[in-house]
């Protein structure tokens, strides 16, 4: 575990460079401790009722308040190890963490190898880190699990009525 410093999710925020102002929803630290905000501007699209795009935004084109930083632990040690998905059989490197405004707790898979067709690399894929298992994931038991998912649910991006668009 290590300790890293992230501005709280669910702070109202404002964006320095474009001056539109917003509320951080997620961070993702990745392999060198690298971290990133989902922004989440203020406001719905005219055309579609849609919100606007987020932005993926580093911390200093964020302005907000000391008070707005915590400091948490990550098993960080997870990171650039192999995990694999329970449910899907989904396995690769472990390759960033995504904590949502919630407080679920995901991790960014990346499998090795290319697609045979077009010789791209497999995309990377989101799981709850509940869900998934290797060797440095630390196993909860039943009563953990559930308590834990309780107190932080965890979305998954699916949809009953269609895909859910990539951000």
């Amino acid at each position: 575990m290590i300790k890293i410093r992230v501005l709280k999710l669910g702070t109202v925020c404002k964006d320095k460079a474009t001056g539109l102002e917003g509320t951080a929803t997620h961070w993702v630290c990745d392999m060198g401790k690298k971290v990133e905000y989902l922004f989440q501007p203020k406001g719905l699209n005219p055309e579609d009722g849609q919100p606007v795009h987020k932005l993926i935004l580093e911390e200093e084109r964020l302005s907000f308040r000391p008070l707005d930083i915590e400091e948490i632990e990550i098993p960080f040690e997870i990171l650039g190890t192999q995990v694999t998905d329970s449910a899907s059989g989904f396995s690769g490197m472990a390759v960033r963490f995504i904590r949502h405004i919630n407080g679920c707790f995901h991790v960014s898979v990346q499998p090795a190898g290319v697609l045979k067709k077009t010789r791209t690399p497999i995309k990377s894929s989101e799981f709850d880190l509940r869900e998934c298992s290797g060797k440095m994931i630390k196993k909860m038991d039943n009563k953990q699990l559930a308590a834990s998912k309780k107190k932080h649910p965890s979305p998954t991006g699916d949809s009953f009525a269609k895909p859910m668009p990539q951000i």
